[in-house]
């Protein structure tokens, strides 16, 4: 069964659910394709292990939504995340150890 969890953040709440395996090679084959594109680092590096896109991947929020946000509520909604999608933040810190190992691997 698809973990999931409500969360209360400012006026609305938020669904944060559970990534199955071809939505975490969608992000990964997406994540891949950004290094032709300009990167919005504010997006890419406001918070240390996951990017304001995964989080939009993950609930139901918007990247509008996260606009209005402070820094200290979105990490309640990261904390959140963690929680649901373990597996996914396990992965992406392997992946970021080998980018720095590797030059040439993906950088996140």
């Amino acid at each position: 069964m698809k973990r999931m969890k409500e969360i209360s953040i400012g006026d609305r709440v938020v669904t944060v659910r559970e990534l199955t395996v071809s939505e975490v090679r969608a992000w990964f084959k997406d994540l891949s394709g950004m290094r032709d594109n300009s990167i919005d680092l504010v997006n890419e590096a406001l918070m240390a292990d996951a990017s304001l896109g995964d989080m939009v991947r993950m609930s139901n929020i918007t990247m509008d939504d996260l606009d209005n946000l402070t820094p200290s509520q979105i990490e309640t909604l990261l904390a959140v995340c963690r929680e649901v999608n373990p597996h996914f933040f396990q992965l992406r810190h392997r992946l970021s150890e080998a980018a720095r190992v590797m030059p040439s691997a993906v950088n996140i």
